[in-house]
């Protein structure tokens, strides 16, 4: 950071013309947007510590996300011994995940409301995986695939399309991975879009603080956030704490919009893993570099080692091939004291027989000749129940709960800008479309296109 985070003085009390909560991967995009107007004074909370993660952190060959990990907090789920993990920190979940960066397909977007066509989707992408795009964005290099990853592009070249190793938009077929990084260290929103920002004298940025909910009056005006050791009052607050985090405001805040809910809706990637041992140990190297997209909507992750390479405390359980579905399977978001809770819903017949058949055919490559000398042969097998890939999005849709902007129906003087508003899935992650939603409402908000 080019200077020191501010620290508040127990029980400060705050204005603001705007207030954002949440300074990941959408809410530094925001304030840097909305700060540049010397006449608008934006607040910028973080529940994570002000100091950014240093390079031992933003190894891409880790992943800081353990149960006690310093950038990271833990969400407890109905599923046997899984939590979910989110970034908490300044640059969020861009500053802990697997550096995955990669678009939406372009007919994801169909069904977006008006306000999302396609040049303006792709402008906004363009700003941040383009050339000399902000961040950073670059394909795993042949060199970087890992001998499941090569063995993996050259089993499914044969039989699937390929994209272009340097083209933007995905295909149905390989998928090279686009990462946002810095060499080898994740590369944060933080890094390219708050340093640029931090000193405007109209952006405060207050870190190690965590909102516990909304000042709400009558039940529809938001007229700013109540924490531990401060207030703010504002004239808009914006919801940019990722879905889980905001979804627990929401729930505690006493909005009239949410009619008494103890939950929201959320959709999730639910994904079989299907494991295998190797002959030889793993070299050290990105967590995923190469993916397949299939026509009935299935991700097949080829994952360079068994995470517990990957997370500290993690048992091993060895080196796997995930088929996920990124259709919405459900999960209900239950308010908690602190933190929402995850309860999950099985997914459909149809997903569950498509990741049952994808599932099929990862076994049948991992016994392929491609596989030969990687695979220990006959020691493949296929998970009981399917996982998670701590994706929850859509709780509030754009079209349905909000406007376009993200403007809450129901509510006065507050929006939401995160994956909350995901109106639809998409067939690839979620965190570059997250940053391309801010990018493109924080434009608008601003008065630049």
């Amino acid at each position: 950071m080019t200077r020191p985070l501010r620290m508040l003085s127990p029980y400060e009390r705050l204005t603001a013309d705007v207030v954002i909560i949440g300074a990941g991967s959408a809410g530094c995009v925001l304030a840097e947007r909305l700060s540049r107007d010397p006449g608008r004074d934006v607040v910028l909370l973080e529940r994570g510590p002000g100091r950014r993660p240093g390079p031992e952190e933003r190894d891409l060959r880790t992943l800081p996300i353990a149960d006690h990990a310093r950038y990271a907090v833990r969400h407890v789920t109905d599923l046997d011994g899984l939590t979910a993990a989110r970034g908490s920190a300044v640059g969020g979940s861009s500053a802990v995940n697997g550096g995955y960066f990669l678009r939406w397909h372009r007919d994801d977007f169909a069904d977006w409301p008006a306000g999302w066509d396609l040049d303006a989707v792709d402008a906004a992408y363009s700003e941040l995986d383009g050339i000399a795009g902000s961040m950073s964005v670059s394909p795993v290099s042949d060199d970087e695939l890992g001998d499941a990853g090569g063995a993996f592009e050259r089993y499914w070249s044969t039989r699937v399309p390929v994209r272009p190793v340097d083209a933007r938009w995905p295909v149905v077929g390989v998928n090279r991975v686009l990462g946002n990084r810095s060499g080898m260290l994740r590369r944060t929103a933080a890094e390219a879009y708050l340093e640029h920002a931090l000193d405007r004298p109209n952006l405060r940025v207050l870190a190690d603080c965590e909102v516990r909910r909304l000042a709400v009056s009558g039940g529809r005006r938001v007229t700013g956030v109540r924490a531990d050791r401060f207030a703010v009052s504002t004239g808009e607050v914006i919801l940019a704490a990722g879905t889980l985090g905001t979804a627990q405001l929401l729930l505690v805040s006493g909005l009239e919009a949410l009619d008494g809910a103890d939950h929201l809706d959320a959709g999730e990637h639910r994904g079989l893993a299907v494991s295998y041992r190797r002959m030889a140990p793993a070299e050290p190297g990105m967590v995923l570099p190469t993916v397949v997209h299939t026509d009935d909507g299935l991700e097949i992750r080829c994952y360079r080692d068994d995470f517990a390479a990957f997370i500290d405390g993690v048992p091993p359980s060895g080196p796997m091939v995930e088929v996920t579905a990124m259709r919405r399977s459900p999960v209900r978001l239950v308010a908690g004291d602190e933190r929402v809770r995850l309860e999950f819903g099985e997914p459909s017949p149809e997903v569950t027989a498509s990741m049952r058949a994808g599932a099929d055919r990862v076994v049948e490559m991992l016994r392929s000749r491609e596989f030969a000398g990687i695979v220990v042969p006959g020691s493949a097998s296929v998970a009981a129940v399917p996982g998670f890939s701590q994706h929850a999005w859509g709780t509030m849709p754009m079209g349905v709960r909000t406007d376009a902007l993200g403007a809450v129906h129901g509510a006065e003087g507050l929006r939401i800008v995160d994956g909350s508003i995901l109106p639809t899935g998409g067939r690839s992650g979620p965190h570059a479309t997250i940053m391309m939603m801010a990018v493109h409402i924080g434009n608008r908000l601003a008065g630049l296109g």
